[in-house]
């Protein structure tokens, strides 16, 4: 996962607990069997930017905007559990960001690729093999 984020708008602290929320959502929402190894493979990345390096419509944005991007396998999510990390992550982004309790400024996009594009350590990552078992079902 990928969040850009205005400089400042998370402290340190609440840095950590974001990645350790997204990560607990990202792996409910995908099913993934909860172990030490498959939790190590979920990543989130801070990249913060200075107020005059983001523009919308072609301009410089005059309010903060937030972005998640995150990236799974193709079939991780289905069309629930997509409404369900758009939903809670973005309230996870607005609970521990400096926003002024309104409307979270964020946007969430969920980029699937199939397992043939995806590796992991050298080798192809499997799906099947990191989903409960109750998953396709």
């Amino acid at each position: 996962m990928f969040l850009h984020a205005p400089q400042g708008a998370f402290t340190s602290e609440a840095r950590a607990k974001v990645a350790a929320e997204l990560t607990d959502l990202g792996m409910a929402c995908e099913r993934l069997i909860d172990t030490p190894q498959i939790r190590a493979g979920i990543w989130v990345y801070f990249v913060e930017h200075a107020p005059d390096t983001v523009f919308r419509a072609g301009k410089q944005a005059a309010a903060p905007i937030m972005s998640l991007k995150v990236y799974a396998l193709k079939g991780g999510f289905n069309a629930e559990t997509k409404t369900r990390m758009v939903a809670e992550a973005t309230a996870i982004l607005g609970k521990h960001s400096k926003t002024d309790g309104g409307q979270v400024p964020a946007y969430v996009v969920i980029l699937e690729a199939p397992e043939e594009n995806w590796g992991m350590y050298g080798q192809q990552v499997h799906l099947a093999a990191m989903q409960t078992p109750q998953a396709g079902a």
